[in-house]
């Protein structure tokens, strides 16, 4: 294998729940809000149990070509010359994923955190520090993760905590009020987003060792992700209200600075800013990184190393194209960005098993004719 390193089965659950929480922890409540109002809450836990099939489907793919990562495992269920086109259509998806990751950072830093400054040295740094990370491989990342995922979850929960005060449950009300459109709307936003981008776990598993109950601990994971993220939808919509959240791109940072306890514990967003560019560094990363591997396995590389800083110069370069302006990728990119993450979670890995079931039952049929001659 190209990728020496090992993890567990542990360390697998940590990278995989960083994924999933990633940017989603500042774009989901105005995202989920947009699409159902104060029914925000109620789209997101809808979206529980069509997420979670989506996850099983990825999983169960992974059943037809165990051992081998989503870009060689396409090769060996599609054939090679539909797998290859179909791998470089995941390796667009990954580097585009990444660099969209990197613009949103630096979108949010120059807006909010740092407006003096230029966003293309935003993204300079962020790409360093990416091409930096991968260069130690599989096993520093999920180590590092290992270390920092405690103080990401602390950090989320320390801030529910301080807004129950400033909780008015009045601004759920009146419930179904958007209607079943809306409401299914904002549902298949929460399929396509938190759950539709965790398909790099596609691109780890196999250097993660075996264990029993594997399938049903990632399961469980993507659950406890989903949760705190609509958590945090739902504590937006109470203390903001619908219409703030839907219009407050990063409404998890309005949020902490509405923080103020006995005139003690309040300015502390720039502490919240620095955890979500953690869980934002950890999914640009993997989403980097299954790009470097993948290109290095389509292509039948020796090692995927001497590729790893042109990928970060094509990276830079993307974050600043992909979209003009903040607006712009918000009204228009993210709109359709929807159907792109459903495509390849979802559609894509149900054609395979699709395949791999025809392939299976003609095998049989061959086999009987054959016993009956």
């Amino acid at each position: 294998m190209l990728e020496p390193g090992r993890i567990s089965v542990r360390q697998l659950i940590v990278v995989m729940l960083l994924i999933q929480i990633g940017d989603m922890i500042l774009v989901y409540p105005s995202l989920i809000a947009g699409a159902a109002q104060q029914d925000a809450w109620l789209a997101s836990l809808i979206g529980i149990p069509f997420g979670l099939f989506t996850i099983w489907i990825m999983l169960q793919l992974y059943k037809q070509a165990p051992g081998l990562t989503l870009i060689e495992g396409l090769s060996k269920i599609f054939g090679k010359w539909m797998g290859g086109i179909l791998g470089l259509w995941y390796l667009f998806y990954f580097m585009v994923m990444a660099a969209t990751i990197v613009r949103e950072a630096g979108d949010f830093l120059t807006t909010q955190i740092l407006p003096e400054t230029p966003i293309r040295v935003i993204h300079l740094i962020l790409v360093i520090v990416l091409v930096w990370g991968i260069m130690h491989g599989l096993e520093s990342l999920s180590q590092t993760g290992e270390l920092l995922i405690p103080i990401v979850v602390m950090f989320i929960a320390i801030q529910v905590i301080c807004l129950l005060p400033q909780i008015e449950v009045a601004r759920l009300e009146p419930v179904f009020a958007s209607g079943a459109r809306s409401i299914a709307a904002g549902a298949t936003l929460a399929v396509a987003y938190p759950f539709g981008e965790l398909l790099p776990v596609l691109m780890l598993i196999p250097y993660a060792l075996n264990r029993p109950h594997r399938t049903r601990d990632l399961l469980m994971t993507a659950l406890i992700g989903f949760l705190m993220l609509t958590m945090i939808v739902t504590v937006a919509v109470m203390v903001l209200g619908p219409f703030f959240t839907q219009h407050s791109i990063y409404a998890s940072f309005i949020l902490s600075q509405r923080i103020s306890i006995g005139n003690f514990l309040e300015r502390i967003e720039s502490v919240m800013a620095t955890i979500w560019i953690i869980s934002t560094y950890f999914k640009a990363v993997i989403y980097f990184y299954c790009f470097v591997l993948g290109s290095a396995q389509l292509f039948a590389l020796r090692s995927y190393r001497p590729i790893i800083v042109p990928s970060g110069m094509i990276i830079f370069g993307m974050a600043i194209i992909i979209a003009p302006t903040l607006t712009y990728y918000q009204v228009i990119v993210s709109k359709y960005w929807i159907y792109w993450d459903l495509t390849c979670a979802l559609v894509v890995p149900l054609c395979g098993l699709l395949v791999c079931y025809v392939r299976k039952r003609w095998k049989g049929q061959r086999l009987g004719e054959n016993s009956r001659h």
